[in-house]
């Protein structure tokens, strides 16, 4: 029995057809935010933001060059939040706003929707609104929360404006593939191929038992399962809210995989007790992955109050399988990425478990190292 899916976009699948190919890497964690206060918050702090057409996704529609908005915004240490939202010069009356949860640049999904008692020029927080939770508190700390206003003739949002507690460091994370012609062994044939990898995705979390990138461990989400087997990094925005795509390699620009001596490079802003993870497929293989592989599947951003920096370990990331395709030998198979006739052909693999190679009993026969991630705090 067949499965057939969504194809991947096509200039990843054009790249994908060439005889490009990949291995593994290095960077540094450790599991000691035991103790670390959750909240971060000063209560007595009131954030200004500035919303702008400028700020929207998509791009606005016939939006007045005076079209704006300020904000007011506090969050308390129980996650209970103080906002009021007014707007001017809009395309027409606004006819909802929220807060919502996304980096800037991406979209993301609505914590709490606002309510007006003008007619839509002033926006507050309704009384009944919930709490954030103490992963949502770490979102605002550290920059990932916005508001937008929504028009009749904008309905996706016409003016927005990310909400920037000051709090965060940012740092830079650089994916690089350190594979060669001679890392992957293929023993069907005795010869040896690079390992590409692919475009993925990357989150900040915190206060979770596993990363949620590969939640549920039963049976793989939406988006695991469509970068493990193709590269196609969509799937990961409605799957797991929160996170972000990397996809155009440094110095290119289009998306596409690295071969050796490629690499991703991408941002993110983060707080004292943040946590990243990282999913990249291992291109020759019918559903596998680079993710980080310690005690949460997460890598630590702050070691004893310091933003870490550096070459993670090599020990703290691992080849994990998706569970969601009948695996081939790796850089051979015919329902492989490289040389399948569509996506998503493979047989489904009966053991539908999310876990490392060495947690179901397998592995992969490598000269070398494939994946080196460093992360570097920005000044």
């Amino acid at each position: 029995m067949k499965k057939r899916k969504s194809p991947m976009n096509a200039p990843l699948k054009s790249v994908l057809t060439l005889s490009v190919l990949l291995a593994l890497g290095a960077c540094s964690s450790s599991d000691d935010d035991d103790d670390v206060d959750q909240s971060g918050i000063d209560e007595s702090q009131s954030i200004s933001v500035t919303l702008s057409a400028a700020q929207e996704i998509p791009v606005p529609v016939a939006v007045p060059d005076g079209a704006s908005g300020s904000a007011e915004v506090s969050v308390d240490a129980d996650g209970m939040v103080t906002a009021t939202v007014g707007v001017s010069n809009l395309s027409g009356d606004a006819t909802m706003a929220h807060i919502h949860r996304g980096f800037a640049g991406s979209t993301g999904p609505v914590l709490i929707g606002l309510t007006s008692a003008d007619g839509g020029s002033t926006w507050t927080v309704p009384a009944d609104a919930r709490a954030l939770t103490d992963d949502e508190i770490g979102a605002f700390n550290r920059g990932e929360l916005y508001f937008n206003v929504h028009t009749d003739a904008n309905a996706a949002g016409e003016i927005r404006g990310q909400i920037d507690a000051g709090n965060a460091t940012t740092f830079s994370v650089l994916l690089e593939n350190i594979s060669t012609a001679d890392t992957l062994n293929v023993l069907s044939d005795n010869t040896t191929q690079a390992v590409p990898l692919s475009p993925g995705v990357f989150i900040v979390h915190r206060n979770e038992d596993d990363s949620p990138l590969l939640l549920p461990r039963d049976a793989a989400n939406a988006g695991l399962e469509a970068v493990a087997e193709d590269g196609n990094v969509a799937p990961y925005a409605e799957a797991v809210p929160g996170s972000v795509a990397f996809s155009i390699p440094v110095g290119a620009e289009a998306p596409g995989p690295i071969g050796p001596g490629g690499s991703y490079e991408f941002t993110l802003q983060a707080v004292d007790g943040d946590k990243l993870d990282f999913v990249t497929m291992f291109i020759p293989s019918n559903d596998w992955f680079y993710t980080a592989t310690d005690a949460d599947n997460s890598l630590d951003l702050f070691v004893d109050g310091q933003p870490v920096s550096g070459a993670v370990l090599e020990s703290d990331i691992a080849i994990w399988d998706a569970g969601t395709e009948l695996d081939e030998e790796p850089g051979t198979g015919a329902n492989q990425v490289q040389r399948q006739s569509e996506a998503n052909t493979g047989d489904i693999d009966p053991d539908t478990r999310v876990s490392s190679l060495s947690g179901r009993g397998q592995s992969v026969s490598l000269n070398g190292s494939v994946l080196r991630v460093t992360i570097t705090p920005q000044p």
